[in-house]
This record gives C-alpha cells, structure tokens and sequence, in this order.
C-alpha cells in the first residue's frame, strides 16, 4: 500500500487496516449499499483448497471461510468454490485441477490454500514431503498464471488447539512457512491466514476460541445429536470473521478494488466489542465451573415426596438402583496423544456431566440421546498420568460418579534404528529394524523425505520394515518418523549404501532383457472395494475369496531357473470389523506351492487402518513351469464388517 493510500486507510472495529479499495463504494463508484449486480467486468474468485473452505455437507452447520465468502460477495463478485474435503495439495493437482482449469479464465484470481492434509502420513495418498508441497504450490502458480489467472497463497487456518498452558499449539505453522517462502521465490501474493487465526485463537483463549469452531452441545443441531467437538473447521461466524479479513488482504495486494466488496463484507470483520463477548461468556463459564467444584463431596438432596392421605398410603417403593457413570474411552491405563476425547454413558435424566481432576472442575457437557456422551478439553491435556472424575449432575447435586486413569504423552521420542548401521552397505531389498518408545503404534518411513511405507509396532515396542521392491544401486538417506495419537517425533536418520547394478550400466540392460518374459498381467491397484459379509459366511480365516480380476489381476509368471521367486504383497485398507475380528489381504499361488511361512499376506486387526507390504519367498517350483499368483481378501469375524482397499500392489521378482 503507497503512503497516500495509507492515509487514506479506515481502520475497523477490530483494529485491522482497511485500504480504501476495501472501503464501501460510493454512488460514484456506480453502485449503491448492498444492491445486487451482475458483476460484469469484475475478477471472479476461485477457491482452492480443503474442507476448511469448503466443509463436507454432512458437517454442516459448519462452514468454510470460501463458503462464507461467496455468500458476503453474492450480487457483486462471483466465487467458485473447488474446494474439497480431505484435500491435499497432491491429491487435489492430479485430478479435481482440471475442473479448475477448464473453468478459469483471464482476470480471475485464485486463491490457493493446503497444508493440512498433506502433512497427513496417516493418508499416504495426500501426504506430502517439504519438496513436495512447494513443488506443488510452483505447479499451480506457473499453470493459472498461463491462463492468465491471479494466483494468491493463503496459508493454512490454524487448528484452535492449546498446549495445557494455554499456549496455541499451532502445528501447520511449518507448512505455513513453507508457503510463505515459496510465494516470496515465485513472487505470488501471500495472505497468512495462518498467522492471523493463531493469534486470533491466542488473544481468546482456548474456552472462547472454541466459540467461533465447530464445537456443539448434543442436541444443539438436529446433524450431530450426540455433539461435536473439532477444533479445525469454524462455525457460521468463524467463518464470514475469516472470510472479512481474508477479502481485505486480498484488497491490500491491489488485486480487489472498492466495486469489488459490499459493505456487508467489510461488517463482518470481528469487532473488539465481539471478541470481548466471547471472553466475557467463556469467564462466566470458567466461574459457573468454579461453583460446581463445591458440589464435590455434598451429600445429595432427597427428593420432596408428595404428601399422600392415610386411607391413600402405601408403602414406600424400593429405590431404584442409579444407573452408573461409565467411561468407554480411554481404557484404564491407555496412552493417549493431548486432545484425546473422553466418552462414555450415564442415566438419561441427567442435566449435565462434569469432569473433575482433584477439586478442580474442568469443564462440563450436557449427554446426547440414551444418555451417550462425549468430551473434550478445550485445551491439551499436560503430559503424564491423569485420574479423571466424571460425575452425573441433576439440579446442584452429583449424584453419581466414574474415574479413569490414562497416560498423557505429548513428547514423541525419536524412533532407535537398529539396523542396517549408519554409512553401511545393504542389499537392495534391506531391511530396517529397530525399537520405539511406550505408545507408539506406527512408525513412518520416509526415503529423502518422501514417505515409502510404514511399520506396526509390536507390543514389545519393535517393529521392522522392508521396501516393497527392490532399490536402484546407489546411496539413500532413510528417516523413521513414530507418531502417538496426533502427535509425531523428530525423524531419525540412518545413511546407507546400496549396493546392485548401477544405473544405466551394460550389466542391468541385459538383466532387464532376461527378466522382461517373467511376468504376465498387470498389477495394478483397485480403485476401492467394499466388502460386507455376515457370519458365518467369512467365518475363518481359511475361507477367502479372489478379487475380480478387473480390480485387481493375478499375475502369472514362469520359474527361472533357481525356482524360487519372492512375491510382494502392499495394501492400503480400512475395516470397520469388531476388536476380535482379523482381516487379510493375502495370495495365493497355483500349484498349490506356498512359501516358508504361512502369513501369505497383511491383517488389520479391529477397527483399524493399515499401509503396509510384506515379503515371501516361493521356493520348491519347477523351473520353466508357469505359476499364477493371485490376490485375495478375508474377513475373520462374527459379525457385519466393511473392508475398503483404497489401494494395491501385487509384486513377483526372480529369487
């Protein structure tokens, strides 16, 4: 903004800069207060991004700041919204792009938005190195530019979550300081919406920040009768708040002019008087809090009876046994990351649940049909062990209580790599193996920061990972990352050399002509399976069915000559079966050969998610005979289960 123009600059009710070209246009200006036009000749919008743009309909009431805008902007500057729920800046360049492209035309800014899914490893498909999210980001920038097209970074919403001293724990702002560098290289404007919504969470405080997320009581919207309570999608206000500030940084790049914003936009923007609002009902809810802590200890009243007449007396019924406060979640003695939710049941007459640590009430939440409830801390919970009181509350009594004891880890130690030592030489098949610290459940792997695969640990805190097919000649940098909950270490690094063919040599170009006749079909992975069976169809594990070969092929090959072949098996599934329920993506091999050991395959057990290949070596075949390797599924389970394969590879090399 020039110095002129800075002086011409109106400042809002909450204290924001507002450059003249944000301002409401005058009659002069062609255009009248609120009143609907065409928006001829004006730069259309495009939003590209996630849900916290453009929230899934079944979050609703929940909103997207590019949801909000395009209703503050209707009748004066047209916006189309692409963004997608779940989306990454991967996922969302390889296909739902071209709906983009085909639409935008020159004059139009865009404005460009990820980061919180593509720090995701859980979601290896959206995940995304530090390489590759600014790569990414160049893509999008260099291909709207060449249609003439605005590109405008906006850095990712800071999710509203607190460390337990009341410090926002903003953990997007390394991706959000990836876009900032990379907009400064490529020169593209940047809005910090990042920044913007961390200190807009820290200045409230985590029990009014929640106020403007999408945290509601059960029963408060017919869509979530049990409640919600998430703390990186905003609410209806949240949303036109975000949506206000973000049109004017926009305005200050010169890229909106005056016609461009209604008057209604720029009354959206967050007033002091609002936020003092916010912080004024969160002290009264902090001091309504402070109350019930008396009521810890008092002995319940007894209810007043009616007064019956003699000839009318009977005798007093037997009191009914209270119904009990459980706790479903944590388990007694679980590890569990800092914003772990609490939930469980209590009598369905009760006004309120009230979670206490010693004598200090902590928060409160009202139960949802048949008396299920579910909470959370607005803030994270401290490290270490915790003994929570949950106490069902009529009136001003608590009338009965539950406890629960859980470990809190908000520090993730570093996984040990074991194996193979650093700067040492591997095969090109090797293996890593190493131990990680109480609680972890996965460990991530990545190769030059990209994510290859990952590993289960076991309950002895081991685990163990083997590329699913073999590495080129030459040297590799191998990081092991362990995540608790939703809380990951620092990565630790091993150096290796591997050691095969190098690259281009005469030696690997007659290799590849001997094993080019070795394998027929294709192995590529399904797009998504769903399978739903009830028992006792798919009651043992003996009982498995192929997939469709139009999914997911088999693969047929002839023995070389050592008759052995390896054959590799990496899926990404999902099942919704119960916690003694076993699924499998397995094989298996015509012939009726089998390899050394019996697993032919990955499981998931229980509710679960796995990414994840295994190794199998296939010995005792005739060489030159032909062997078809076909994949298959299995659920193990007493009941209805779903099982989705999201993705797949069936692999046979020459052993």
């Amino acid at each position: 903004m020039t110095p002129a123009a800075a002086q011409n600059s109106q400042i809002s009710a909450s204290g924001q800069a507002i450059p003249p070209q944000a301002t409401e246009p005058t009659a002069a200006a062609g255009t009248s207060g609120d009143a609907a036009s065409d928006g001829a000749g004006r730069p259309r919008i495009l939003v590209l991004g996630d849900s916290t743009a453009k929230v899934n309909p079944k979050q609703h009431p929940l909103q997207g700041w590019g949801q909000a805008m395009t209703e503050l902007l209707a009748g004066h500057t047209e916006v189309l919204n692409f963004a997608l729920y779940n989306a990454s800046s991967r996922s969302f360049y390889t296909h739902p792009f071209i709906g983009v492209l085909n639409q935008a035309r020159p004059g139009d800014i865009a404005l460009i938005s990820f980061g919180h899914n593509d720090q995701n490893m859980m979601e290896p498909d959206k995940y995304t190195s530090s390489d590759e999210f600014r790569a990414y980001l160049e893509l999008f920038a260099d291909t709207l530019r060449e249609l003439g097209v605005s590109p405008v970074f906006v850095t990712s919403l800071a999710r509203g979550t607190f460390h337990a001293d009341g410090r926002v724990a903003n953990g997007l702002r390394e991706r959000a300081e990836l876009m900032v560098k990379t907009a400064a290289d490529v020169n593209v404007p940047l809005v910090d919406l990042n920044r913007w919504s961390e200190e807009l969470w820290q200045d409230l405080g985590p029990t009014a920040a929640v106020r403007l997320l999408g945290w509601f009581e059960p029963g408060e919207h017919p869509e979530h009768p049990q409640g919600k309570r998430d703390w990186t999608h905003l609410n209806a206000r949240g949303a036109r708040a975000a949506a206000a500030w973000l049109l004017t940084q926009v305005a200050e790049h010169d890229l909106l002019t005056a016609a461009d914003l209604p008057r209604r936009a720029l009354d959206a923007l967050l007033t002091e008087d609002e936020t003092g609002a916010l912080k004024t009902a969160a002290a009264e809810q902090e001091a309504h809090l402070g109350r019930v802590a008396s009521w810890l200890g008092r002995e319940p009243e007894e209810p007043q009876r009616k007064r019956q007449w003699p000839w009318r007396a009977q005798p007093d019924p037997e009191p009914a046994a209270p119904q009990p406060v459980t706790i479903t979640a944590p388990r007694a003695q679980a590890i569990v990351g800092p914003l772990h939710a609490l939930s469980g049941t209590c009598p369905p007459d009760t006004d309120a649940l009230y979670f206490f640590v010693g004598t200090r009430c902590l928060g409160s939440t009202r139960p949802g049909p048949n008396g299920a409830w579910s909470w959370r801390l607005e803030s994270g919970w401290a490290a270490g062990e915790h003994t929570l009181l949950v106490a069902a509350g009529r009136g001003e009594d608590l009338t009965n209580t539950a406890t629960v004891t859980f470990d809190v880890v908000t520090d993730v130690a570093p996984p040990v790599i074991e194996s193979p030592a650093d700067g040492s030489y591997t095969h090109p098949r090797p293996e890593f193996r190493g131990t990680a610290q109480k609680g972890v459940r996965t460990v991530h792997i990545l190769d030059e920061g990209v994510r290859v695969g990952a590993s289960p640990v076991g309950a002895d805190g081991r685990w163990s990972w083997s590329p699913p097919r073999t590495w080129s000649a030459g040297p590799r940098r191998i990081e092991a990352v362990a995540w608790v909950a939703s809380n990951h270490s620092e990565p630790a690094a091993v150096r290796i050399q591997v050691h095969g063919i190098p690259a281009g040599h005469a030696a690997e170009q007659l290799r590849r002509q001997a094993d080019a006749p070795f394998t027929e079909g294709t192995h590529r992975p399904p797009l998504l399976i769903s399978s739903q069976q009830s028992a006792p169809a798919c009651d043992r594990l003996e009982t498995s069915n192929d997939f469709p070969a139009s999914d997911w092929a088999p693969i047929t090959f002839t023995v070389p000559s050592s008759g052995a072949a390896y054959v590799t098996i990496s899926a990404a599934l999902h099942t919704t079966a119960g916690p003694t329920a076993t699924v499998w993506a397995l094989w298996r091999a015509s012939g009726g050969y089998t390899p050394a050991s019996p697993a032919r395959g990955l499981s998931a057990h229980g509710p679960s998610r796995v990414y994840a290949s295994r190794r199998h070596l296939l010995t005792g075949m005739k060489p030159g005979e032909r062997v078809t390797i076909t994949p298959q599924w299995n659920i193990n389970t007493g009941t209805k289960a779903q099982v989705h394969f999201s993705g797949g590879q069936l692999l046979v090399e020459p052993a």
